[in-house]
C-alpha cells in the first residue's frame, strides 16, 4: 500500500505520543510554576478578622507585610450578625512577624492601585498569632470617605469665596467704590503731572541760565586765583626767609636780653654802692664852691687884680638835698 511504504507515516504513533507527553509535561510545568507563584505548594496557617461591610474586599486579594506580598484572602462570608467574616492564608515563613500587636488595613497601592491587606509587623514581646486567631482590624478611610471629608472641610470655604465674589462685585461696595476714588486720583495725577512737566521745563531753563552765570563767575574766579598765585609765591618765600631769619634773629634778641639783665644787675649793684656817698659829695662840692667864691671875694679886694677882674653876677646856691 502507498501509506506503507510512505517514510513520512513511518513511526507516526511514536511520534504522536512523544508530541502528547511533552504536552502533558509542559502543562504540569505550568501548573507546577503558577502554583508555585501562588504558593499552593508552600505551608500556610490562617487568621480571620470581621468587618462591618465587605465593601473593598475581594477574594484573592494580597496579602503584603512591609510591602512584600505573604499571603491572600482565603474566604469571605457573612456571620450570624450581619458583618463579613474574612480569612486569610499566610505563609508559615512569615508568621514570626505576625503577632498579637499587629493590625490589618484595607489599603489602595497608590493613590488609584489595587487594593491590599496591609499587616504591621508586631513587637518582639508580643506572642506570635497561631493558626485560626484572630488579628485586629483597623479601618481607613476610603476614597468616597476622603473626598466627602474633604469635601466637608472646603464647603465653608467656598461659601466664604462666594459671599467675597458678591462683596467684591456689589456696585455700592467699598472696593468698587475705592476704585473709582482710584480712577478719579490717577486723572487728577495725570494733570498734576502734566503741570509738573511744565515746571520742570522752566527749572531746566532757568538752571541752564544759572549754570552759564556760575561757569563766566568760575571762569573769572579762576583768572583771579591765577593772579593771586604770584603774589603767593612771593609771600610763600618772604615767609620762607622770615622763616630762615627769625631763629637767628630771636637767638639775637634773647642775647640782648641776656646782656641787658646782666647790666641791669651791674648798674643796681653800683647804684646800691655809690647811693650812700652821694650826700657826702654834694655837702663837699657845696663847700668847695662857697670856699671858691670867698677866695675871688678875697681877690677882688687886692689892689693890682681888683681893676682887671669883672665883677661877676651875684651866684645864688641852692643848698642841695642829699637825697636829689
Amino acid at each position: 500500500m502507498i501509506a506503507e511504504e510512505d517514510q513520512r507515516f513511518k513511526h507516526l504513533e511514536k511520534k504522536i505520543g512523544f508530541f502528547i507527553a511533552a504536552a502533558i509535561v509542559g502543562f504540569l510545568a505550568v501548573v507546577f510554576f503558577i502554583g508555585a507563584d501562588q504558593g499552593l505548594f508552600t505551608p500556610k496557617y490562617r487568621l480571620m478578622f470581621t468587618v462591618p461591610k465587605g465593601t473593598g474586599f475581594s477574594r484573592g486579594m494580597p496579602v503584603k507585610l512591609s510591602g512584600f506580598r505573604i499571603g491572600r484572602i482565603n474566604s469571605i462570608s457573612l456571620n450570624e450578625t450581619a458583618k463579613v467574616d474574612i480569612e486569610i492564608r499566610i505563609d508559615k515563613k512569615y508568621q514570626k512577624w505576625i503577632k498579637r500587636d499587629s493590625v490589618a488595613r484595607l489599603v489602595k497601592e497608590g493613590f488609584v492601585g489595587d487594593s491590599i491587606i496591609d499587616v504591621s509587623v508586631g513587637t518582639e514581646r508580643s506572642d506570635v498569632l497561631k493558626d485560626g486567631a484572630v488579628i485586629a482590624f483597623e479601618k481607613t478611610k476610603g476614597l468616597e470617605e476622603v473626598a466627602n471629608d474633604v469635601a466637608d472641610r472646603f464647603m465653608p470655604v467656598l461659601v466664604e469665596v462666594k459671599d467675597i465674589i458678591s462683596y467684591v462685585n456689589n456696585p455700592d461696595g467699598d472696593i468698587k467704590q475705592s476704585i473709582k476714588s482710584v480712577r478719579e486720583l490717577t486723572a487728577e495725577l495725570n494733570s498734576t503731572r502734566e503741570k509738573i512737566d511744565v515746571l520742570l521745563t522752566s527749572s531746566t531753563q532757568r538752571v541752564g541760565a544759572l549754570s552759564a552765570g556760575a561757569e563766566s563767575l568760575l571762569r573769572t574766579t579762576d583768572d583771579r586765583i591765577k593772579s593771586i598765585g604770584p603774589v603767593l609765591e612771593k609771600v610763600d618765600r618772604s615767609m620762607t626767609a622770615v622763616d630762615q631769619k627769625l631763629p637767628l634773629l630771636l637767638d639775637k634778641a634773647v642775647t640782648t636780653m641776656d646782656n641787658l639783665d646782666k647790666t641791669s644787675r651791674h648798674l643796681e649793684k653800683i647804684s646800691n654802692k655809690a647811693e650812700p656817698m652821694v650826700p657826702v659829695l654834694m655837702n663837699s662840692a657845696e663847700d668847695t664852691l662857697q670856699g671858691a667864691d670867698s677866695v675871688l671875694n678875697a681877690l677882688k679886694k687886692v689892689w693890682p687884680l681888683k681893676n682887671h677882674i669883672p665883677v661877676p653876677g651875684e651866684r645864688e646856691f641852692i643848698p642841695g638835698d642829699s637825697h636829689e
